[in-house]
């Protein structure tokens, strides 16, 4: 059974597709009552940030649906949708038909003319979750997964699907990735963090809990007012500090590279 989603001009083979789930628990299979797909950048935000995918590419095969970086630019790279033409596992690349919402990014020869493009598996993902009720399913059964009996578990997941299913209710985008995905990711899509002690273990500490929060998906802000000025004396080591504004520019820095699990 194949079906056209939303404005793509292939098919997503959704019995092939389901197989695939099959080898991920958290994955809900697709049926027949499912159609919320979204379109455009809603689309394209729903299958790179929130959807399930799998991520070590074990069931990548020629003409699966995959999100990809189709222009990798390194200050303005550009995400898009496509199909997988040629797999060369050797090289680690493959070769992905982009939708045609997509290719207007493209300016490479060959690739403007044909929309295919070549790229490293490593900017492909392959979503498993395709409809948004895929989606809703896991969260309701993560979100349920703490009741106590198997009878309030099913009553949780089935009130929880009903308010996320019919949009009456729609989690923080933290949520969206990570419930019932069985990963060890924050809830919680953004953080204040406390003031930043003004000492070099103080700073330190600071990074390390940064570095930890946002490698789970969280957004981080931090307040530098407690630390001292540039040129301020450092007594112990008989030096001067570089300020709070540099200190602030390196967390800022750390905070760009760590991946947040590629999900943000």
């Amino acid at each position: 059974m194949a079906i056209v989603t939303g404005e793509e001009r292939q098919s997503i083979n959704i019995d092939q597709l389901n197989e695939d789930i099959d080898k991920f628990e958290q994955v809900h299979a697709i049926t027949s009552d499912m159609h919320t797909t979204h379109k455009g950048v809603s689309r394209l935000v729903m299958l790179d940030r929130y959807s399930f995918k799998d991520t070590e590419k074990k069931t990548l095969r020629e003409g699966d649906f995959v999100v990809l970086t189709v222009k990798d630019d390194p200050k303005f790279p550009a995400r898009g949708l496509g199909y997988i033409v040629r797999i060369d596992r050797e090289q680690n690349i493959a070769e992905v038909k982009v939708d045609e919402e997509y290719r207007g990014v493209l300016d490479r020869p060959g690739e403007v003319e044909t929309g295919v493009v070549k790229r490293s598996l490593d900017i492909i993902d392959k979503p498993l979750e395709v409809y948004y009720e895929q989606i809703a399913k896991r969260n309701a059964t993560g979100l349920a997964s703490v009741e106590t009996t198997e009878e309030k578990r099913q009553e949780s997941f089935e009130r929880f699907y009903h308010e996320l299913v019919n949009l009456n209710f729609v989690p923080a985008g933290r949520v969206l990735y990570g419930a019932g995905a069985a990963t060890e990711v924050t809830y919680f899509n953004c953080y204040v963090m406390p003031f930043v002690e003004d000492s070099r273990e103080g700073i330190s500490d600071h990074r390390k809990q940064v570095m930890e929060i946002m490698s789970r998906g969280g957004g981080v802000g931090t307040n530098g007012s407690t630390l001292r000025p540039r040129n301020t004396l450092a007594k112990g080591v008989n030096g001067k500090s570089s300020g709070s504004v540099s200190w602030l520019d390196d967390i800022a820095k750390l905070t760009h590279l760590v991946e947040q699990g590629g999900s943000r």
